[in-house]
């Protein structure tokens, strides 16, 4: 499949094997560092690792999926993805394939994944925000020969959905709408009367036409820097595209999170994270698989209540989350007057994350050594790594990672002098292999460097490096606020919203403006029932920031026509461009714009 990602002699495969042990000179005062060589990069299979952990720890629990009342050793886990590989090659499906999945956080996809992975097949994680046309879309343009989808989506009913697709097959349309996929396996028992397709454990019925000698001769050929999954960019701007990683991106970056935060076999991970976010599969599934650790799936979507029951229940002593989910898992806790279990470690990213927010969840969980991670889903995720030891009132300051390369670039390409803003650039093993089927957007973001002979991902992300190599992110450059010529970024912004005492938690954005163009607009999720005037929330900004950075305009959810909550990606990342257009409309109607 090379030839679908663009990149020419330079694949991101092959320069992950270049420079993973190479070193390059620094200079001082300049934005470009290196994480240290060590630990080696690991050259396994996700199947090795499963079959590694059945012999060595086959009574360790693995999986718990507590919706399903599932729990799984390493060897019985083990047993079970061998079954669903044999299933998958007795249908057909052959190394480079691709394997479509719709469902949320349940033992079915966990099987599917890792069974998938085994035979050299490429999952296709489809994000579970997407429409029934999103669906159709997305599998057509991956060329997913399978598809399994759930029945079910939280409460949300997925047969007029699966009715769909049935009737694309039928009627002969398939040829044009879906010309490769040739089955679609639904994760339930109760299939509906007249449906075509078959449910899941009839499927593994399939099993007797492979036999455990084909299934171990077709796991010597998967090689780690197989393509394994792709994962839909999950960007709060503009349409996801299929980012390709391999075995070796995940799992390297799996180990190295995973002893950063001193991950071990006796740790039980809380996920509440989504599994097709990258976030979820690799720190959560992935790490877990790395380490010999349990991973723990509190419910198939994301319900704050039931997770901090599960965290409880299952006295997890880890928890991996974006802001958005571990500020619901807080304040579920509050709405129990239940004091939140002690947990040991954890990952808290996804989006940017405030320092006031941070010190909120170490407090209610005691997490001291709670990670503060950066990345995205082309860099496997993770390239930068802080605890609250690296935080103060304005900024949490992030570390690179092993083996990953980082620069900090002005709009015409060159380095800038620490403590500059900039674009944040990556480059090293954690490099996705390309945009399946868009060599012209891959082209566009990653670019190699004649110079530092270094393939680089354009993150898009703004950063402030100083003179340790740690960085600050402070936003989307996409997101940042030009206000009559000045460049306003809403990350310092929120910061500061966050530490009032009556907000819960802030966003930020541009509002048009006739004067200036653009001028600040905050929305805003209270602590209690009455809000403060927008006097007190401009004076509590304009104390620590220029005045200019002040909200014009002040968002309430629930009141006066906002909504309820923050509109959010399938990841949990609040979508500011739905926030933007909701502000101007408000603005507009008050005549104002």
């Amino acid at each position: 499949m090379t030839e679908h990602f663009g990149n020419g002699d330079w694949s991101a495969a092959k320069m992950s094997r270049l420079i993973q042990e190479k070193t390059i000179p620094t200079t001082p005062g300049f934005s470009f560092t290196h994480g240290p060589l060590e630990p080696s990069l690991q050259t396994t299979t996700i199947g090795d690792l499963l079959k590694f952990h059945a012999e060595s720890s086959p009574d360790h629990c693995a999986l718990i999926a507590p919706s399903s009342s599932t729990r799984l050793t390493y060897s019985e886990l083990n047993d079970r993805i061998a079954l669903v590989a044999r299933a998958l090659l007795s249908s057909g499906i052959k190394a480079g394939d691709r394997v479509g999945i719709f469902a949320g956080n349940t033992a079915e996809w966990v099987e599917v994944f890792l069974a998938t992975a085994r035979i050299g097949a490429v999952a296709v994680l489809l994000n579970t925000f997407f429409t029934t046309s999103e669906i159709k879309d997305s599998v057509r343009f991956t060329e997913c020969s399978l598809l399994f989808i759930s029945d079910t989506l939280g409460s949300h009913d997925l047969w007029p959905c699966i009715n769909y697709l049935e009737t694309v097959m039928e009627n002969g349309r398939a040829e044009c709408l879906l010309p490769d996929l040739k089955e679609i396996v639904i994760f339930s028992s109760n299939i509906q009367k007249g449906c075509r397709f078959r449910s899941y454990e009839t499927y593994l019925l399939r099993t007797m036409r492979t036999s455990e000698a084909d299934l171990g001769s077709i796991e010597k050929r998967v090689t780690s820097d197989m393509v394994c999954n792709f994962q839909f960019t999950s960007g709060t701007t503009g349409l996801p595209k299929a980012a390709a990683l391999s075995h070796f991106n995940i799992i390297n970056n799996a180990v190295l999170m995973g002893q950063i935060i001193r991950l071990t076999r006796d740790d039980i991970v809380c996920c509440p994270a989504p599994l097709f976010h990258a976030a979820g599969l690799v720190l959560g599934l992935i790490g877990c698989l790395t380490h010999g650790a349990t991973l723990v799936l509190p419910s198939p979507t994301f319900d704050p209540a039931i997770t901090a029951q599960v965290l409880r229940s299952e006295q997890c002593t880890a928890i991996h989350g974006v802001p958005t989910i571990l500020a619901a898992i807080v304040a579920s806790y509050q709405q129990m007057d239940v004091r939140p279990p002690p947990l040991r470690t954890g990952i808290l990213g996804g989006s940017q994350v405030s320092p006031a927010l941070l010190r909120k969840v170490q407090a209610s969980f005691g997490l001291q050594d709670l990670g503060v991670a950066y990345g995205m889903t082309e860099t496997s995720p993770l390239s930068y790594i802080g605890t609250g030891r690296h935080a103060d009132d304005t900024a949490i300051w992030l570390s690179i990672m092993p083996h990953t390369y980082a620069k900090v670039i002005d709009k015409q390409g060159k380095i800038v002098p620490t403590g500059v803003p900039g674009e944040l650039c990556i480059a090293g093993y954690l490099l996705q292999q390309g945009y399946y089927r868009n060599p012209e957007k891959t082209q566009e973001v990653m670019r190699f460097d004649e110079d530092k002979q270094l393939l680089w991902m354009h993150t898009g992300d703004e950063a402030i490096m100083n003179e340790n190599g740690d960085c600050h992110i402070t936003g989307r450059l996409k997101e940042i606020i030009i206000r009559g010529g000045e460049n306003v970024y809403p990350g310092e912004i929120e910061d500061r919203l966050n530490l009032h005492p009556a907000i819960a938690m802030s966003a930020v954005v541009g509002i048009e403006d006739k004067k200036y163009g653009e001028v600040v607009g905050a929305f805003l999720e209270l602590v209690g029932q009455d809000p403060p005037v927008i006097e007190e929330i401009q004076s509590w900004v304009r104390q620590t920031l220029g005045k200019h950075k002040a909200p014009q305009w002040v968002f309430y959810l629930g009141k006066e026509g906002v909504p309820d909550c923050f509109p959010k990606t399938g990841s949990g990342k609040i979508k500011k461009t739905d926030l933007s257009a909701i502000g101007n409309r408000l603005v507009h109607r008050k005549g104002k714009l």
